[in-house]
């Protein structure tokens, strides 16, 4: 199976993240996607914490393999990051601001840390920060993708970057879209739209469909 950095890294077997696409994930789709060798994707974002909790013993319930917490910085939630670094998952990722001194307190909990970006400059104040994975996200994400496309803004964080990670997210959805993911020298790809039609994705069958 193909390997990268980012499988040596997360202890996974294929590089690829499920992106969080909170609230629209479930620990049954997070579950999947890790067991099946790829890093699948708690999100909070309008989580209460008691849900949180309840989705994190169920994820961990239904797998053993490597999974991350994610967090949309704009809609932090302390309680639930103090669980987070109690529960130990094998990565935190961060998304929408600078995540600040959370990297340190994440690192010194013994975590990785994976953050999502949408330009350069905040690649690079990512990289000052120490995170160890980046995810340049651009434009045709059905989520938070800046105005950069996906095929210009990779090349250029990477060459920001380097020797971080970086994974390409942003309009890719299938094996064709890793291909050149790799080709411009990202290390895997961050998918969230193409998940969301999964047997496992909460969402109703209409929007499936």
């Amino acid at each position: 199976m193909l390997r990268t950095k980012l499988c040596d890294l997360l202890g996974i077997e294929a590089p690829v993240i499920q992106a969080a696409v909170a609230p629209f994930t479930s620990p049954e789709l997070v579950a999947a996607v890790s067991n099946a060798g790829g890093l699948g994707s708690l999100g909070l974002a309008l989580t209460p914490t008691e849900e949180f909790q309840r989705r994190l013993a169920k994820t961990q319930e239904l797998t053993s393999r490597p999974f991350v917490i994610n967090y949309a910085l704009a809609l932090f939630n302390e309680e639930a990051f103090q669980l987070t670094l109690e529960a130990r998952p094998a990565a935190v990722s961060f998304a929408n601001d600078d995540p600040g001194d959370l990297v340190k307190r994440a690192h010194d909990a013994g975590l990785k840390v994976i953050h999502q970006v949408h330009t350069v400059m905040q690649a690079r104040q990512a990289a000052e920060r120490e995170v160890d994975i980046i995810i340049a996200q651009g434009g045709e994400a059905g989520g938070f993708g800046g105005v950069v496309a996906t095929l210009i803004l990779v090349p250029q964080v990477i060459d920001a970057v380097h020797p971080i990670p970086v994974v390409a997210a942003g309009g890719i959805a299938d094996g064709r879209g890793l291909a050149a993911a790799l080709a411009l020298g990202a290390a895997g790809i961050n998918i969230g739209t193409r998940f969301l039609a999964s047997v496992e994705s909460p969402i109703s069958e209409g929007w499936k469909n």
